[in-house]
């Protein structure tokens, strides 16, 4: 099929050969590649199909009956690429197929768009071009001796831009690209094991989800081949960097990567040596034909020490964003030390200072975006969700830290005169918008939200969250059984709450998908059984998932022989 040059091509479907030929083939042809992660809500899928202007669905896989909306998109022209038994593609409808000349490209065509968080309701959409992409493909091949030899880990979901180095870094390579199975990838127990299977040398991943793989790791796991692993899109510390040694020390070394999704993949990187600094890790230096610049208030340069805002610039940067024209004349402004108009710097709201050593850190943001769990989030775009709904009169969405030192948003809520919202309500209506790290985690109804003397709302006066359980629809019910016991105490642990009844859901109690895999290790370890992460997504209640446990132990205990049975008498189990 011949894509116009510079048309928006949407790619959907499992991690797959057909997912990742889809994508190449996007890009060989000259379109730009909007890649659609079939896991977001059916309404944010629309929402960017609509803002990247998408004329054209390549669908890999098996038509799924949640994805039928997809038809009623009357300007999108869906062409399903099937899966065969090889591992190859079946494409419906072609025939004739033969050899096509592709087009020259420029370094400057776009090449993607990605979305990242924006504050009026309405994500960003950020268009990179391809010498942007090829920048950092090529310095990480050649700095990391990535080649034939190597074997990489595509475990990235498909709405973030860095899938993007997953994906495209073994083919220019010649290294040997190692896609999981769809399920359960995310567990320490399946993952893993996974990646000392295949042999992984090179892995990408985010601090809290290498995190959660530490809580349960598997002791005959070593990653031994493992030669690199690259941090980004949260803060590394050095504490994770050490349990991570001391978790897999025959694996090795460990490099924080830094950059914005407005300066393609990463632009600033630092190889953690051997003795490992406390706190949190500085993002090094920058990569080759860059810049990263620490600016005042005034635009000077600040000295070494001094905080400010790190402004990135590169010829490599992204083409800015398409649907965001106050944010771009904001963030990418013409380099004041330059009589060049092209020459454009990048803000990136991030502060931090350099340090006498030349290193670069980060000091945290000087605007209200956070990340959670690598994505990341703009409360103002929450807020703007969160109080079009009918039953709230007024709203703010705030960044805070739980008791486990995590990133979480927290919701204010006012309800209307006329009704009484409940949090079940409130959470099912912005999961069917949002992505469910950007779904706050604790929601707090006040009779009034405070307020500035000028009117704005004081977000210093916002009370802390409590650990009580939440408002639910459901009443509290204690645990019964041994088992419901065990698990209550888990979920206290995990989700910092002094109580939670069988009847609770525990999505609406704040969990989210890495605290699913925390959960469920600490399930398996507890009872001594291999119970699926999908389970908890299906079975969601302490009651449901008690029933579930209850059926595996006693299917196990009928395969044990008598012998079998008293030795695991004898020693209490």
């Amino acid at each position: 099929h011949r894509t116009q040059r510079g048309a928006v091509v949407a790619v959907a479907g499992p991690k797959s050969f057909g997912l990742v030929s889809s994508m190449m083939a996007v890009l060989l042809s000259g379109g730009v590649l909007l890649a659609v992660d079939r896991y977001l809500p059916a309404d944010r899928q629309r929402l960017m199909l609509r803002e990247a202007g998408a004329k054209r669905l390549l669908y890999i896989g098996p038509w799924r009956k949640q994805d039928e909306w997809m038809q009623e998109l009357s300007e999108l022209t869906i062409l399903k690429v099937g899966q065969n038994e090889a591992g190859g593609s079946d494409t419906e409808g072609l025939s004739n197929l033969g050899a096509k000349e592709l087009p020259e490209l420029s370094p400057d065509d776009a090449a993607y768009i990605f979305f990242t968080s924006g504050t009026t309701g309405v994500p960003k959409g950020v268009m990179g071009c391809h010498k942007g992409l090829s920048h950092f493909l090529t310095w990480q091949r050649e700095t990391f001796s990535v080649g034939p030899e190597d074997r990489c880990a595509q475990l990235t979901g498909l709405s973030f831009d860095v899938v993007l180095r997953d994906i495209f870094l073994p083919p220019i390579s010649g290294s040997t690209l190692s896609i999981p199975e769809e399920t359960d990838e995310l567990v320490s127990e399946h993952v893993l094991p996974w990646l000392e299977r295949e042999g992984i040398t090179l892995l990408h991943t985010v601090p809290s989800l290498a995190q959660s793989w530490m809580v349960s790791s598997p002791p005959t796991v070593t990653l031994s081949s493992l030669r690199w692993v690259f941090f980004a899109g949260e803060p590394l510390t050095g504490s994770l960097v050490r349990r991570w040694r001391e978790s897999f020390p025959d694996s090795g070394q460990v490099v924080n990567l830094y950059g914005p999704t407005e300066t393609t993949l990463a632009k600033c990187f630092y190889t953690v040596p051997t003795q490992i600094a406390s706190g949190v890790q500085p993002v090094g230096r920058p990569l080759p034909q860059t810049q990263a610049l620490v600016l005042t208030e005034n635009g000077q340069v600040c000295g070494i020490g001094e905080p400010g805002e790190i402004v990135l610039r590169t010829p490599f940067r992204s083409l800015g964003y398409i649907n965001a024209p106050e944010e771009q004349r904001k963030r990418f402004v013409a380099n004041p030390f330059r009589d060049n108009p092209a020459d454009l710097i990048y803000f990136s709201g991030d502060r931090g200072r350099y340090r006498p050593d030349g290193l670069l850190e980060i000091l945290g943001r000087l605007d209200n975006q956070i990340k959670i769990r690598g994505v990341r989030v703009e409360p103002d775009e929450v807020t703007a969700i969160l109080s079009q709904h009918p039953d709230v009169s007024s709203c703010v969405v705030v960044g805070r830290t739980n008791a486990q030192d995590e990133n979480i948003l927290v919701g204010y809520v006012v309800a209307s005169a006329r009704n009484q919202v409940k949090v079940p309500e409130i959470r099912s209506y912005l999961n069917k918008a949002l992505p469910s790290a950007m779904v706050p985690s604790v929601f707090v109804f006040l009779d009034a939200l405070p307020l500035t003397p000028n009117g704005k709302v004081d977000h210093r006066a916002l009370p802390v969250p409590d650990t009580a359980r939440p408002d639910l629809e459901k009443a509290f019910v204690a645990a019964r059984t041994p088992v419901e016991k065990v698990l209550a105490k888990i979920w206290r642990e995990v989700l910092g709450l002094k109580q939670v009844g069988v009847y609770d859901n525990f999505f609406e109690l704040g969990g989210h998908s890495l605290l699913a895999t925390q959960v469920m290790s600490r399930v398996c370890k507890a009872f001594q059984t291999e119970v699926p992460l999908r389970t908890l997504f299906e079975k969601p209640t302490i009651e449901e998932l008690a029933e579930v446990i209850e059926k595996t132990l006693l299917e196990e205990i009928e395969k044990l022989t008598e012998d079998e049975a008293q030795q695991l008498l004898k020693r209490g189990t």
